[in-house]
């Protein structure tokens, strides 16, 4: 069993957390809580930005995802950005395909929790919290910690949903081989065409993301979006942007690699459609599966008819830390872009609040405005703490 070393910048002597104390609790109960310990893959960050995301207010008005009985008092929160304050003992060195190394000072973003299952306590909602060392990057100084809270679920989701083998499986940003052997993504490689992704959805968090990764990956992206986003997604990298009612006309004389529904709240059946009208007009190279990957981590959350003959895929945000993708996506690609300026932190951050009893409130936009891909992406910042 490893042990774990951990290594500090300062010595912190009290945590604070914005509380879920049971079920729908409202509001957030700001109290102290336990300082968190680093596990071997684990870094402790003092934590300066937050970003919110729909799964976190439908934590607190549904009762979702945190067991009832046992899973209360809860600190939920998924994007953070902050400072390391501790790192485990694997943490402190990396290879060129493993996980990034981290130290103490050091200035980065990732997605908060441990590795441990079944631990509702190790949300982002804290002044100092876990994250995974390999869904964590460092970020530069020209990057504020409010940017940069923008990015870890988002991109994550993105990734997963690209690059996963039992997602899209396109080719990594960076590689020179062609896409990995998918009966979900297959098409004819001998084909001169432009190979084009489908992202629906080119203003949400997810596909803001999924626009740029693809890019790197050189493909070229076709993505929908209302008019006054067209340049924000062209600005991301895309090579078309249209309007939702279009049907992809734009990309129906290319090869389409994989349709990506970025938004997936009835909008599912429409991609499904474009699938199966690429397919009959060519559109979709030599496929031998119709598919369209969401970002539902669940078939229980797809509530439409889908038409028969094409298929749905699933994303679980978190899975890429278990294989290759992470790596390559979070340890090698996320700090040369961030560096570089190739990775764009989007959607723009709004500061909505400055300390945890900001989060309420936060929560509480967010629920009001959810339900348009043009909602801005709410960050709390932990300045007065």
């Amino acid at each position: 069993m490893a042990t774990t070393t951990t290594t500090t910048s300062t010595t912190p002597t009290k945590n604070m957390a914005a509380w879920l104390t049971a079920p729908k609790a409202r509001p957030f109960t700001v109290a102290e809580a336990p300082m968190p310990a680093p596990g071997p893959d684990e870094v402790v960050v003092r934590v300066h930005a937050v970003a919110l995301n729909p799964v976190d207010w439908f934590i607190q008005a549904v009762g979702i995802i945190v067991p009832a009985d046992t899973g209360y008092p809860a600190v939920i929160g998924c994007d953070l950005a902050g400072e390391v304050v501790a790192v485990g003992a694997n943490s402190v060195s990396s290879s060129s395909s493993g996980p990034a190394s981290f130290a103490p000072g050091d200035r980065v973003c990732g997605l908060a929790g441990g590795r441990e299952a079944g631990d509702f306590r190790t949300g982002a909602f804290q002044l100092y919290a876990k994250a995974d060392r390999g869904l964590s990057a460092k970020i530069p100084d020209a990057v504020s910690y409010a940017q940069a809270a923008v990015l870890p679920l988002g991109l994550s989701t993105a990734a997963t949903a690209l690059f996963q083998k039992d997602a899209l499986a396109l080719p990594l940003p960076g590689s020179s081989s062609p896409s990995p052997s998918s009966s979900s993504s297959s098409f004819d490689k001998d084909d001169q065409k432009k190979k084009v992704l489908l992202v629906w959805g080119g203003r949400t968090s997810v596909g803001s993301c999924a626009i740029q990764l693809a890019a790197a990956a050189g493909l070229d992206v076709a993505t929908t979006a209302s008019a006054r986003n067209h340049a924000y997604c062209r600005g991301l990298g895309a090579t078309w942007v249209f309007d939702y009612h279009n049907d992809a006309a734009a990309v129906e004389d290319e090869i389409c690699v994989g349709v990506l529904d970025a938004w997936s709240r009835g909008s599912i059946v429409q991609c499904a459609r474009v699938v199966l009208k690429l397919d009959e007009s060519g559109g979709g190279g030599t496929r031998t599966r119709k598919w369209v990957q969401t970002v539902l981590p669940s078939p229980e959350q797809v509530g439409e008819e889908v038409p028969e003959g094409v298929e749905v895929g699933y994303t679980y945000g978190t899975t890429l830390v278990h294989n290759e993708v992470g790596p390559a996506i979070w340890g090698k690609w996320v700090p040369e872009a961030l560096a570089s300026g190739a990775l764009q932190c989007k959607p723009d951050p709004e500061v909505v609040a400055q300390d945890l009893e900001g989060i309420q409130a936060a929560c509480d936009i967010g629920a009001e405005g959810w339900g348009t891909s043009s909602s801005p992406k709410l960050v709390v910042e932990f300045i007065s703490e």
